[in-house]
């Protein structure tokens, strides 16, 4: 059962005291935080290691007109930074292909098979989107082949790293550059800065088509999705980047998500991070775990409004069908969990038929509902196993799988998500290996700690905060949304709602005073108390805006 602890103020003022509680110290830095800026909080490009070589071999496929493929990943990240990289280097005149690999028959990053085919078309120069750090063997097979592969990524430097013509990677222990927390379009955004700024200096002896100053800010949209959609910290640089995307989004520029905004009823004009994460991301990933990736790329990438409307109900059809395939699966773990030891610190379950792309998903529900590491694998032919794996953050999955030794044939991932395949005949090596694993790590874990109330405030209060907490967002990782503690409110009028009623609705009173409460995938039985009619209870929770608007909250627990 959670604990909650209410944090003492320092400030009277409600934003001074939210800033300094997420370490937003000092007038100036405070002024800054709330006004970001898109020349001051840019860093230099160049200080990234292998910038310089990048540029130059970006430049020289320009002059010698030759072919390039921009490969990103599938998720989230790499799609959105996958188109936004090919449409800067189709403006500069290269030809491009944006290859995106498949992700139950190809698996996560480069292969031999892929870059053969690119072989085949004349390619000689591969650029990745967030990925190619740990891909050691499959680069040096495209350099085997005469290819050359510019990496931008943000994952974990691990100690070997593969023989590219660049690596861009602010992780690197020898970057110099002033933010490690790029998602990985984000570092292909810095590509496009150094590039540009090149070219701007050159002495016109390339033949490029010309990009006029600041034209390039209509491409952080994508680089704002990207980042709002990743595991990165919402400050510094990811900051403005984020602020200066839905600035762009808001503008409504693109028809793709245009259309996709409109079938979901979600206006352009106050998009905000919520919508991002709650409705666009999760349709964007979704094209991938049920087979069809393109569909997202080319959403994001078209022009014509006619194939944006079809593309979008596509999309927002395979998020349905990705929504029952989950929902069965989720059904069928909680199930299997009623038969397995209460007392293990780590849950690893899987079936040959589960589908291995919805299985994150799948884990994070079983993570949020037991507490625990939660390891889940499927497989679709052939004998190696595939899975998704999910924490709370209190033990890095990744260091889980590196301390299990050596059965995994891979892994990969953050300290929260993360990727792995095994060999089908040691798949029950997992449990035990992991929960060794675990123990062997449970001193370096963090201590779960109380979830830290910011204030304790009214109901009439409500709307006064809300026009402050505005200036406060995005809200992220590093930037939380702040939670509030409304004592002595009365529940009144409930109802559930949604196309499964699967969301409760809520009155909620105190002197005179009256708001919305909403809880998506709650009902009546989902807090520390039973919401019943009548009740007087203390409510935890954020206060947000609903779709016309109008504050409510979004209701956390109910005490």
């Amino acid at each position: 059962m959670k604990s909650y602890r209410l944090r003492e103020r320092a400030h009277d003022e409600l934003l001074p005291d939210l800033m300094l509680a997420r370490g937003v110290v000092g007038d100036e830095a405070q002024k800054q935080f709330l006004a970001p800026d898109f020349e001051r909080d840019s860093g230099d490009p160049f200080l990234l290691p292998d910038m310089d070589k990048a540029v130059d071999r970006i430049l020289s496929a320009v002059k010698n007109a030759e072919a390039v493929c921009v490969w990103s990943d599938y998720d989230c990240d790499g799609i959105p930074g996958g188109v936004m990289l090919t449409e800067f280097l189709r403006s500069i005149g290269l030809t491009v292909r944006h290859y995106i690999p498949h992700r139950h028959t190809e698996g996560y990053g480069l292969n031999e098979e892929g870059i053969e085919e690119l072989v085949q078309q004349g390619i000689k120069l591969i650029i990745t989107i967030d990925l190619g750090t740990t891909e050691i063997e499959q680069i040096a097979y495209a350099n085997s082949k005469g290819v050359d592969v510019i990496v931008t990524d943000h994952h974990i430097v691990q100690d070997d790293l593969p023989d590219a013509f660049a690596l861009l990677n602010p992780k690197r222990p020898d970057s110099a550059y002033p933010f490690d927390g790029l998602c990985g379009a984000g570092v292909a955004w810095k590509l496009v800065q150094a590039t540009l700024a090149r070219l701007r200096a050159s002495d016109n002896q390339i033949d490029w088509r010309g990009f006029p100053e600041g034209q390039e800010k209509w491409l952080l949209d994508l680089v704002g999705i990207a980042t709002l959609s990743d595991m990165v910290p919402l400050v510094g640089e990811n900051r403005m980047l984020a602020h200066f995307g839905l600035r762009v989004l808001r503008r409504d520029r693109r028809p793709g998500l245009s259309a996709l905004l409109k079938l979901l009823r979600i206006k352009p004009s106050t998009l905000t991070e919520d919508d991002i994460g709650f409705m666009v991301s999760p349709r964007i990933n979704a094209a991938s775990r049920m087979d069809k990736p393109d569909t997202a790329a080319r959403l994001l990438a078209t022009s014509n409004a006619v194939e944006a409307s079809d593309i979008a109900f596509e999309l927002n059809r395979i998020n349905d069908e990705r929504k029952g395939v989950v929902a069965a699966i989720v059904k069928e773990a909680n199930k299997r969990m009623e038969d397995m030891p209460a007392d293990g610190p780590v849950i690893v379950m899987g079936n040959p038929k589960w589908r291995p792309g919805v299985l994150g998903l799948v884990a994070n529900s079983l993570m949020e509902a037991q507490g625990k590491p939660a390891f889940l694998w499927g497989r679709e032919g052939g004998e190696t196993i595939k899975g998704s794996c999910r924490s709370d953050g209190s033990v890095s999955v990744v260091d889980l799988m590196a301390a299990a030794g050596d059965v995994f044939l891979g892994f990969g991932g953050h300290t929260a998500s993360g990727g792995f395949s095994v060999d089908a005949g040691r798949v029950h090596e997992l449990l035990p290996r992991l929960t060794s694993a675990y123990e062997m790590l449970r001193a370096k874990a963090s201590v779960a700690q109380d979830v830290v109330i910011d204030r304790q405030a009214d109901l009439s209060e409500i709307s006064h905060a809300h026009r402050d907490l505005v200036k406060l967002a995005p809200f992220g990782i590093g930037n939380s949304k702040p939670l509030f503690m409304f004592p002595d409110v009365s529940i009144g009028n409930t109802k559930m709602f949604g196309k499964t009623n699967n969301h409760l609705d809520m009155s909620l009173e105190k002197g005179g005073s009256r708001i919305s409460g909403i809880a998506f995938f709650s009902g009546h039985d989902s807090f520390t108390k039973k919401v019943e009619k009548g009740a007087r209870a203390d409510i935890v929770g954020h206060i947000e805006s609903d779709w016309r608007g109008q504050s409510r909250i979004r209701v956390v627990d109910i005490l």
